[in-house]
């Protein structure tokens, strides 16, 4: 059993990469070491290690359970909580991950109210193409987590009413008419121009 390693009070995550990158090389070059730490955390894994089971290793070396949880455990550390979870938020909508969404929701209710660049509710409703029809606004855009921010009473911007009507996401604007949110505000000032 290895000794395990202890996380220093201002860690640094760019740090924390190298140390996964270069197990990875070790792994790759064949360093029974570095093999064997690797088969402490992975038992049964393989050369080459990819970066993500490298990253594991690493987060298990430092007593946390994955990768994730060391990078917040280092955000939090460095007092950048909201901006990891912004980061984290970013890509789970990117993902459509409804179920990643919510406990981050819990846990940082702040993201309801960010605002930059839209908030997040704006980058669940952009449609990356037009969303004219059904099928294309289910690609172009992020409707499960849409309806999660909605509901659980995220801002809506000018940015959201805007881009909604610009995309033609007319699914997303019906989810936004029962709960009496400003899509009228926003068509009468897109009629305008």
């Amino acid at each position: 059993m290895t000794t395990p390693k202890f996380l220093p009070a201002r860690p640094s995550l760019e740090s924390l990469r190298k140390q996964a990158k270069k197990l990875a090389r070790d792994v790759a070059a064949g360093d029974v070491g570095a093999i064997a730490r690797a088969r402490v955390h992975l038992p049964g894994v393989d050369a080459p290690l990819t970066q993500r089971s490298a990253q594991l290793v690493i987060a298990r070396e430092y007593g946390f359970a994955g990768w994730q949880v060391l990078t917040k455990e280092v955000s939090k550390r460095l007092g950048g909580g909201l901006d990891w979870a912004v980061t984290q938020a970013r890509r789970v909508i990117h993902d459509n991950d409804v179920e990643s969404l919510r406990p981050l929701l819990a846990e940082y209710p702040a993201l309801l109210s960010w605002q930059e660049d839209g908030g997040l509710l704006a980058m669940a409703t952009f449609a990356y193409g037009d969303a004219g029809d059904p099928e294309r606004e289910q690609w172009f855009t992020r409707g499960p987590c849409a309806e999660l921010l909605i509901d659980a009473g995220a801002v809506v911007t000018k940015e959201v009413c805007e881009g909604l009507l610009l995309s033609r996401a007319w699914g997303l604007l019906q989810l936004f008419q029962p709960r009496g949110l400003p899509t009228a505000h926003a068509q009468v000032s897109y009629r305008a121009r």
